[in-house]
C-alpha cells in the first residue's frame, strides 16, 4: 500500500437548499437578499485519505451520507465547501447500467459505455472477451438490453465496470443484486483486482462483507464522520447507534430466565482475579451495561483458551448496570484468521432472558460453546446490549470487547477429521 493517497478529502461539505413551497424558488431568484430555504447538510467537515491498494469501507444508517459523499468523489456532484481529489481512472458502480441505451445490443452498450469512460473502439475490443466471460449471458449478449432480466442487465453492467482495469473502485451497494453465485464471483473479482493495487471504496449494509473485503472503515452518522479505523471497531461502533433502545419495562418479555443462582461473591472475584480482558483491548458502546471481568476455562474449570476440536470451553462474563437496562443481552463473536465471522449469538438469540438491571447491580452470565470448527486459531469478542427499535436482528450495544483471545483449536492426532470446511452442521446418513 503506497502511501500517496489516491484520493483526498478534506473538510468536505455538501449543503442542500431546502424550499418549502415551489413559489419560494422563484422568490428566492428576485429577491436575494431575503432567505427563503432552509440549509441541510448532508455531508459536514468529512475528512480522510485512501491510498494505493487500499480497500475503505464506508458505512451509516440510510440517510447519513454515504451516497453522496461517493457521488462528490466521483465528480457527479460539486461540494459545497472542502475538496476532494481522486487521481487515476475511477469505475464507479453507483447505479449500474445508468450508461446503457435499451435499444441497443449488450455488445453496442459495452462499446458505447467504454467510449463514455474514454476507451477507444480497438481498447474496448481488447477487454470485449473478459468482460462477455464475466457476464456469462450467453447469445442475449447481441440482443437489445430491454428484453433481459435484471439479473442478466446487473451482470453485465458490472462486468463492464470492473474490467476496465480501474486505478479506484467505487461500490454503492451494487453487490446486493443478482444471485449468490454472481455475488460470490463479484467479491472474488473485487479481491483479485484490490490485490493488484487498485484502491476501493465499498458502501454497503452488509458489515460482514465491510469487515472481509476492507483493510479500514469509516462511519457516518448525520452527514459527519463519526469515527474511522479498523473495520471490527466501526462495524461496533455503527451497531452502538442504529437504531433507538427500548428504554421502559413493558418493551421487555416477562419470560425471565429461570434458575438465577444466588448471588455468589467468590465466583465474582474468581472472575476477576482471572480476568481475560486488558486495557488495550479494543472496546466500544453507550457504556449502560459494562463488562467488568471475562473468565475461560475448560471442563476441568483450569484457565486456558486451547481446545480440541468438538470440545467445549466456558465462558464467565461478569457485567454491571451503569444505569437502568431492561431486557440485557450478553452475546460473542467468533472470527476466524481473516477476520471472518464464524459464529455469533447471545441469550437472546438462545431465548433466554436476563432480568432487567438497576444501576452497580452485578449478574455472572456462564455459558458452554463447543467448537465444532476447524483447527486453528480464532479472535473472539463479547458485548452486552439491549432491544433496539431497529427490529429483533438488532442490539443497541451498551459495551462490547474487541480481539480478545486467541483461541488456539486443534485437532485429535489419533482420529480423523470429523469433518472438513468452516464448520460443522447438524448431518445424518441413511442407507
Amino acid at each position: 500500500m503506497s502511501s500517496e493517497p489516491v484520493i483526498h478529502v478534506d473538510r468536505l461539505g455538501k449543503c442542500y437548499h431546502i424550499y418549502e413551497n415551489p413559489k419560494d424558488r422563484l422568490k428566492q431568484t428576485f429577491f436575494r437578499k431575503r432567505k427563503y430555504y432552509r440549509d441541510f447538510w448532508a455531508l459536514r467537515d468529512i475528512s480522510f485519505d485512501v491510498h494505493k491498494g487500499e480497500a475503505l469501507g464506508v458505512i451509516g444508517r440510510n440517510g447519513s451520507g454515504k451516497s453522496t459523499l461517493l457521488q462528490l468523489i466521483c465528480g457527479i456532484l460539486t461540494p459545497t465547501c472542502g475538496e476532494v481529489t481522486a487521481a487515476g481512472r475511477i469505475a464507479s458502480l453507483l447505479e449500474l447500467g445508468s450508461g446503457f441505451n435499451p435499444e441497443f445490443t449488450g455488445r453496442e452498450n459495452v462499446f458505447l459505455n467504454g467510449s463514455i469512460m474514454g476507451f477507444s473502439y480497438a481498447e474496448m475490443a481488447q477487454r470485449f472477451d473478459e468482460i462477455a466471460a464475466f457476464a456469462d449471458i450467453g447469445h442475449f449478449m447481441d440482443q437489445p438490453v430491454k428484453v433481459y432480466s435484471s439479473g442478466m442487465f446487473v451482470r453485465l453492467a458490472f462486468a463492464v465496470q470492473i474490467c476496465i482495469e480501474p486505478d479506484i473502485l467505487v461500490v454503492d451497494e451494487a453487490l446486493s443484486v443478482g444471485d449468490i453465485f454472481f455475488q460470490q464471483k463479484c467479491f472474488a473479482k473485487i479481491r483479485e483486482i484490490i490485490s493488484r493495487g487498485v484502491s476501493c471504496l465499498f458502501v454497503s449494509h452488509d458489515t460482514t462483507a465491510v469487515m472481509n473485503i476492507c483493510s479500514r472503515a469509516v462511519l457516518l452518522n448525520n452527514g459527519e464522520l463519526d469515527c474511522a479505523g479498523p473495520p471490527e471497531e466501526v462495524v461496533s461502533r455503527y451497531f452502538s447507534r442504529i437504531g433507538t433502545r427500548h428504554s421502559t419495562a413493558e418493551s421487555a418479555s416477562d419470560a425471565v430466565m429461570p434458575h438465577i443462582p444466588r448471588e455468589d461473591k467468590g465466583l465474582a472475584a474468581r472472575i476477576r482475579e482471572h480476568n481475560i480482558i486488558q486495557e488495550h483491548h479494543p472496546r466500544h458502546g453507550a457504556g449502560g451495561l459494562e463488562i467488568v471481568a471475562v473468565r475461560v476455562t475448560n471442563d476441568r474449570l483450569d484457565d486456558t483458551l486451547e481446545v480440541r476440536m468438538m470440545k467445549y470451553l466456558m465462558f464467565h462474563v461478569l457485567i454491571r448496570a451503569k444505569e437502568t437496562v431492561y431486557d440485557p443481552s450478553v452475546g460473542i463473536h467468533l472470527f476466524d484468521r481473516l477476520g471472518n465471522l464464524v459464529f455469533a449469538a447471545g441469550t437472546r438469540q438462545l431465548g433466554r432472558r436476563l432480568p432487567d438491571m438497576t444501576p452497580d447491580q452485578e449478574y455472572i452470565v456462564s455459558w458452554k460453546l463447543t467448537f465444532s470448527v476447524q483447527p486453528g486459531e480464532y479472535t473472539f469478542s463479547i458485548g452486552t446490549s439491549e432491544p433496539s427499535q431497529e427490529g429483533v436482528n438488532y442490539g443497541f450495544v451498551h459495551d462490547r470487547r474487541e480481539m480478545l483471545g486467541p483461541i488456539s483449536v486443534s485437532a485429535d492426532p489419533a482420529n480423523p477429521f470429523p469433518f472438513y470446511g468452516m464448520a460443522q452442521l447438524p448431518m445424518t446418513i441413511n442407507l
